[in-house]
């Protein structure tokens, strides 16, 4: 066997010698959430009715359906799901009770509309049993997988200069997901060769590219003949978008904006239904606020003499300006200039604290939602100064512009509120997804861990 024959027969061997991939390790964990869902309601039926129907062992089918869909949808808000949340002890129990707790709210609703499906008792007695199976095959789970040992193996063909501006914002998240097994400089002149050796010799499963300019056509030669052995390709850009549910900005090219979906011209299905829950949600907002405004405004005049509502020229979708009202939270001084608010805020009244912990400052946006400035969810619209500030400092903040700014969005629920640039440049990160991957069912999600959110009374 010649030495090229042998480095492909390698090639082909080693690409079979797979780690386990984000998706195989979501399914994993749903399936075993499943066993253990299922397996623990089984238990607590039986322990509740055996003496009472006076038979054996019983599977009530439709009854564990129904707790099994409300665990794995209870879970996807929590973050169940979230392959970083399974590394850290105090993650794993704050998903893992979240879900909980949520599943066992759906679960009595469905026994006040179906009491006899699931009954109280049986609620009673799943609930500790379901916390402790799932906690427990959690914590097996990261036992088994915290270390390289599933790891998939990464070429990572990067410039150096990538991998210290970029790699450090990227490692972070590959713990026990990826392992580099070998580091590529593109501009070298058999990169190609380099890498195809890498990948016989080192078991590689899966190539990084982290480049945003063209690749050679050696190193393109020398990518596809190990793609055609069966090894991954993607980008980096791409990865880090699928572990952490935001873009990459320093790796973001032109192609970004053909990868953008325009979703006035491609789906006016979704576009119909964005409106007619703005509509309706805006509508429900305004009848609240008007049965609250009374009590609302007198405590914010006593709080600190001004006017009840502050009044703020916002940039919204194609950078049209709108005047956004919300309750005025901070002590009124016509001339300050007004900065990005910070955690611990002195400006803050203690009624406007209160406002804030409930959210109820934002109500009177729902008057923008109806008008059509804004939507429900959506990017957070920013002030024309700071637009104008954050356009200079961050590329591609343009493209934030073009949809309608929102109320609540994919930066808000994941990463809370955040001022200054360094704050926007993250904030942008998880706008660009949401633009990138908008749609009904993200829209759902976000909505959902929104409520979850005001439930707990997270404000900012």
């Amino acid at each position: 066997m010649t030495e090229a024959s042998a480095a492909q027969h390698s090639l082909g061997a080693l690409a079979r010698r797979r780690g386990v991939v984000v998706s195989e390790r979501r399914l994993l964990l749903a399936g075993l959430d499943i066993i253990a869902v299922a397996g623990t309601f089984v238990v607590a039926f039986n322990l509740r009715t055996s003496e009472v129907r006076g038979s054996g062992f019983y599977v009530p089918r439709l009854g564990t359906l129904i707790t099994i869909a409300g665990w794995l949808l209870c879970a996807q808000v929590a973050g169940a799901y979230d392959l970083r949340n399974t590394r850290r002890l105090p993650d794993i129990f704050r998903v893992v009770l979240t879900a909980l707790a949520g599943s066992t709210v759906a679960l009595l609703i469905v026994f006040f509309i179906v009491p006899y499906r699931i009954t109280r008792p049986t609620l009673l007695f799943w609930v500790p049993l379901a916390g402790v199976a799932i906690l427990s095959e959690r914590l097996a789970y990261r036992r088994l997988f915290a270390g390289s040992q599933f790891a998939t193996r990464i070429a990572l063909v990067a410039r150096p200069a990538v991998l210290e501006k970029v790699w450090p914002n990227v490692s972070p998240h590959v713990g026990g997901l990826y392992r580099v097994a070998a580091v590529i400089d593109p501009k070298h002149e058999d990169a190609g060769e380099r890498l195809r050796e890498a990948v016989a010799a080192r078991g590689i499963e899966l190539i990084v590219l982290g480049t945003r300019d063209e690749v050679s056509r050696e190193l393109f030669g020398g990518v596809l003949r190990c793609h055609e052995r069966g090894v991954a390709v993607r980008s980096l850009a791409a990865l880090y978008e699928e572990l952490t549910g935001r873009l990459l900005l320093d790796q973001l090219g032109h192609t970004w904006l053909m990868s953008v979906p325009m979703r006035n011209e491609t789906s006016r299905l979704y576009a119909t239904f964005k409106r007619g829950y703005d509509i309706a949600a805006a509508s429900t907002a305004l009848l609240a606020f008007a049965a609250l405004f009374a009590p609302l405004a007198l405590a914010i005049r006593i709080a600190d003499r001004g006017p009840v509502f502050h009044r703020q020229r916002r940039v919204g979708k194609y950078g049209r300006v709108f005047t956004l009202a919300k309750l005025r939270t901070m002590r009124h001084d016509p001339e300050a200039q007004m900065d990005w608010t910070e955690p611990g805020d002195a400006r803050i009244t203690r009624v406007g604290a209160v406002l804030r912990r409930l959210h109820l400052d934002e109500l009177p946006q729902a008057w923008s939602i109806l008008r059509g400035d804004m939507s429900l969810i959506g990017p957070r619209p920013e002030q024309p100064r700071y637009v104008e500030e954050l356009r200079q400092s961050l590329d591609f903040y343009s493209s934030r512009l073009t949809v309608r700014p929102g109320l609540t969005g994919w930066a808000q629920v994941n990463d809370g509120y955040c001022g200054g640039v360094d704050g926007a440049r993250v904030k942008l990160s998880y706008d660009l997804y949401y633009i990138k991957h908008q749609s009904a069912s993200l829209d759902l999600l976000i909505m959902a861990r929104t409520l979850t959110a005001l439930l707990s009374f997270r404000g900012r």
